[in-house]
């Protein structure tokens, strides 16, 4: 049987990118191996396993801390699906119009749009598979972690579950889109990456907390805490008159009374707004579902950008 026409010249062409992104993605997955280990091996010897759910504070804390110091790098995996988008989608038809080859390319008895769609199901088929299995590490790598900090706490949340996926095949596709409408390499890649951080900001501030009607808590001051399981979208905290104070009022009232032990507290109260864990899996259906239908959107308005203008 014959291999589909195009797919032997987008592997040549297109082979180093790709391979470079797997390799970091390898490097990254053999970081996570390392220091999961020994973030398994602090919460064996903190006892944590043990004494789950009346772990001490100072338990917690001692995790939470080496947790922290050992996988603080991992916030910049959000960057992952701008990065992949910039360098193996924005050059994908940009350098052919760069270089001129897109004439000898597009004359080779195949059309522009079937090269186009060979390209994509190749390049994102392989972007699509090594993101799901980086994730399926991450998920390994963050599960210890969770008894902290929950998964939907917006860092982790972006390397977990189907998200990355998601994002990596919206941001291939919108530089692949970039590259036919400005057909200059290095704008295209700069325009997808651009792109991605704003998306990134908006999916974050402005509609996830959206996804679900978030939960209202109350508790004393330092209960329910802002660094607990769940997600907390907007806390404040109410005076004995009922009066809600700013971050700035209460910090001055802390200060004020620091010191004085006939200050109680209890007097105040904290209302946490938050989404709890259990929502992890609708909210990544509810992401992925939107990354996907618009990648699959720029795929198709690349398609009649080609027609229009094959040249």
């Amino acid at each position: 049987m014959s291999r589909p026409r195009g797919l032997w010249p987008t592997w040549r062409l297109h082979r180093a990118a790709l391979l470079t992104s797997v390799a970091v993605l390898l490097a990254l997955t053999v970081l996570l191996v390392l220091t999961g280990l020994r973030i398994r091996a602090s919460y064996d010897q903190l006892g944590i396993d043990a004494c789950r759910p009346a772990c001490t504070p100072a338990q917690l804390n001692a995790f939470a801390e080496q947790a922290q110091r050992w996988g603080l790098w991992s916030q910049f995996l959000a960057l992952l699906p701008g990065l992949l988008g910039m360098f193996v989608g924005a050059p994908l038809l940009a350098r052919e119009y760069e270089a001129g080859t897109f004439r000898f390319a597009f004359t080779q008895g195949i059309t522009p749009q079937r090269l186009l769609l060979t390209k994509v199901a190749l390049l994102g088929g392989a972007l699509l598979t090594v993101t799901l299995a980086f994730s399926a590490f991450f998920h390994w790598w963050y599960t210890p972690i969770a008894l902290i900090k929950d998964r939907l706490a917006p860092w982790p949340y972006h390397a977990d579950g189907i998200y990355l996926a998601a994002a990596t095949l919206f941001c291939f596709a919108l530089g692949v889109l970039a590259g036919a409408v400005l057909r200059r390499t290095v704008l295209a890649m700069v325009v997808t990456g651009a792109a991605w951080i704003a998306v990134f900001f908006a999916d974050w501030y402005g509609l996830r907390p959206h996804f679900a009607q978030p939960l209202l808590a109350r508790s004393a001051t330092g209960g329910l805490g802002h660094g607990g399981r769940p997600w907390v979208v907007d806390s404040w905290v109410v005076d004995p008159s009922g009066h809600r104070l700013s971050d700035a009022d209460w910090n001055a009232i802390v200060a004020l009374h620091a010191g004085d032990r006939s200050w109680d507290q209890a007097d105040y109260t904290t209302w946490i707004l938050y989404e709890p864990g259990s929502r992890f899996w609708s909210f990544q259906a509810l992401d992925a579902g939107w990354l996907t239908a618009l990648a699959a959107a720029f795929v198709l308005a690349t398609l009649w950008w080609l027609r229009r203008r094959p040249t």
